[in-house]
């Protein structure tokens, strides 16, 4: 393939599906608003996982919070259930 040096849309391109090789480490960015309650959720909803998590940002008006959740996901499918289960949690509005 070919490249058009002019054309970013050519530099996005992927042929194929990409693959991830499991298991590996796994970022979520997962945002709320009360930031005691999303750090309850996640210490449920991963259990005795090994796994970081770390502040990450704060609205301008400080109405929600981000945290970063770095943890070892062993295959896709445990990588999707982590996923939904913070996806679905009350105290969570958005999971990345």
């Amino acid at each position: 393939m070919q490249l058009d040096p002019n054309s970013t849309k050519d530099f996005f391109m992927i042929e194929g599906p990409s693959e991830i090789e499991y298991p590996c480490l796994w970022n979520f960015k997962i945002i709320g608003r009360e930031e005691e309650h999303m750090r309850r959720a996640i210490a449920k909803i991963v259990g005795n996982s090994d796994y970081t998590l770390t502040f990450s940002n704060q609205s301008r008006h400080g109405k929600y919070r981000s945290l970063n959740l770095d943890m070892v996901v062993l295959d896709e499918s445990h990588r999707l259930n982590i996923y939904e289960a913070l996806r679905h949690h009350r105290s969570i509005q958005i999971v990345l």
